[in-house]
């Protein structure tokens, strides 16, 4: 049995897959998609972080009914520290919950995002992966936690607004100068949809007019049941015991698992890599 001395060693080592998940438009499914993501991770033994940055309206710990005393907002404000505020959700799954209905929190400003990740940087080292669950559309607080990330899941559904939107996303993320990977998700797509030719689509565009390739994880079928399981509060139940999300969740994180494992960035740290980043622009 490996010793409490070496396991805190390996924890030091650890470098964090810091995954944002966002997109062009609201009501596409992201926490979904952010919170499967967890699960199937966890399920494989990777300690996972999930983060629930979608700010004004979050609701992650409301879809799976966890009570919460404390949320990101309380960290940035002084109100408690980070690791006071972080939740289990299961074994090796954890949320740090956002903020709902607090007006002053749609009032985000870089300072904010700043002071959070200085957070952050103090836990990051324990999780193999941080999954950010952001919110929708190209504001600013929105391309500061896209900017700053390994890796971003847009994610879109087969509607024509969906894709646009999805595309200005990805736009915008390459215009700032992203460098990393980005990944298209398509969600609640019916079964007649599920030849994926919109997101082969939207790959087709960001090639032809950026020169950049962007990589397809899959397909999420439309779920009737989960609305009602949101309303129920019983969304993390219900997945688990979902055949058909769970395989084609697990086919989008083998996608996601292609790419490597190493592409951690906890070193330096993530506020160090999101001020970085924030200097350059500033620079330009």
């Amino acid at each position: 049995m490996k010793s409490e001395q070496a396991d805190r060693a390996e924890r030091r080592l650890r470098k964090t897959r810091v995954i944002t998940v966002s997109s062009g438009k609201g009501g596409v499914g992201k926490t979904l998609v952010a919170l499967g993501l967890g699960m199937v991770l966890a399920n494989m033994k990777k300690d996972v972080l999930l983060v629930d940055a979608d700010l004004g309206t979050a609701n992650v710990n409301v879809v799976l009914g966890i009570p919460v005393e404390y949320n990101l907002w309380d960290v940035v404000k002084g109100r408690t520290d980070v690791d006071n505020a972080i939740m289990a959700v299961e074994d090796h799954l954890d949320l740090l919950p956002g903020v709902s209905g607090v007006y002053e929190a749609t009032f985000w400003r870089m300072r904010d995002t700043e002071k959070l990740w200085r957070e952050l940087d103090a836990v990051l080292s324990r999780y193999d992966y941080a999954i950010i669950d952001t919110g929708s559309g190209i504001g600013n607080t929105v391309v500061q936690f896209c900017m700053a990330a390994d890796e971003v899941i847009v994610v879109f559904t087969p509607e024509a607004t969906s894709i646009t939107d999805a595309y200005a996303l990805i736009k915008t993320l390459h215009k700032e100068g992203y460098e990393g990977n980005i990944y298209a998700l398509e969600n609640m797509v019916r079964k007649a949809q599920s030849d994926l030719v919109l997101a082969v689509s939207l790959k087709s565009m960001v090639q032809r007019f950026f020169n950049r390739e962007i990589e397809i994880l899959g397909a999420i079928p439309f779920d009737p049941q989960i609305s009602k399981q949101v309303r129920y509060q019983e969304l993390g139940k219900y997945l688990h015991g979902s055949d058909e999300f769970m395989f084609n969740m697990r086919t989008a994180v083998k996608n996601l698992l292609k790419s490597g494992e190493n592409l951690g960035s906890y070193e330096p740290s993530f506020w160090s890599k999101l001020r970085n980043l924030l200097g350059r622009a500033m620079r330009g």
